[in-house]
């Protein structure tokens, strides 16, 4: 049970820690039979906060007041963050949307979380390569003032540059911030690093690479920190060389906030 986040069990309404651990076990069953190939789902790593955790939250909370944010989190999958920022950080229902390509992840959110009758307007399935994809969020959030994307990046490397542009258009009327984190990899390059785990495509930033990208979408100022969760081996990882293959394997998690 060293998976599950602690601060996570109050989600679930009067359950124990030993209850949400099974109900989490059933709902990571259900998701690997559709074939989910999201490390996320495979370590058990879903049952955590993930963007209270982030170390550059602090400057989001410095900066804007959440309470009277409003936020848009992309790729939200089973919806613990969401939840956690509605149920425990004070951030308004009519002011949170969770967008994800997956309704399957979505659906089963509500199952593990049994509240879909409460949830169901906060989470809607929506691609972000979409054209529409910023007038549809338009059309169900007042204003976008915090964007939230906690390991998106790397699973989508062909619409990176995209999805940071729209995620700019989003938040620049309001001055706006950008927060999450990605896989990356600590050294010096300027470009990021391509690469397949388990045939599906995927792109390692670095701190440098992932700045660039974010500058050149219109953003002013950008931190970046690595974690200290670093991934376990390189299974299932190929690159387009053997020196680059030796590399990712040796990814983390890459914190990232972005300013306009």
């Amino acid at each position: 049970m060293d998976q599950i986040d602690p601060q996570v069990v109050p989600l679930f309404r009067g359950l124990s820690l030993e209850q949400v651990y099974e109900k989490g076990r059933e709902i990571q069953r259900k998701a690997l039979e559709r074939e989910f190939n999201y490390r996320c789902v495979e370590g058990f790593y879903f049952l955590r906060i993930g963007l209270r955790k982030n170390p550059l939250f602090e400057l989001v909370q410095q900066a804007k007041d959440l309470k009277e944010c409003c936020v848009l989190e992309i790729g939200c999958a089973f919806g613990v963050d969401g939840r956690d920022l509605v149920l425990m950080q004070g951030v308004k229902p009519e002011n949170y949307l969770g967008v994800d390509v997956s309704s399957a992840f979505i659906e089963l959110g509500f199952e593990l979380f049994e509240d879909k009758e409460k949830m169901e307007n906060l989470f809607v399935v929506k691609n972000v390569a979409d054209e529409d994809f910023c007038s549809f969020v338009k059309s169900k959030l007042k204003r976008v003032d915090i964007v939230v994307a906690t390991l998106v990046l790397h699973v989508i490397p062909k619409e990176n540059q995209d999805f940071v542009r729209k995620v700019y258009q989003l938040v620049e009327p309001y001055q706006g911030i950008f927060i999450g984190e990605t896989m990356g990899i600590d050294l010096p390059d300027e470009q990021p690093f391509y690469f397949e785990r388990h045939g599906s495509p995927r792109i390692c930033h670095t701190s440098r690479s992932l700045t660039k990208m974010l500058k050149e979408a219109g953003f002013k100022k950008v931190e970046t920190t690595f974690l200290s969760r670093w991934t376990r081996g390189g299974e299932g990882v190929s690159a387009t060389s053997k020196d680059d293959e030796d590399k990712v394997k040796n990814r983390a998690r890459l914190a990232f906030v972005a300013f306009v």
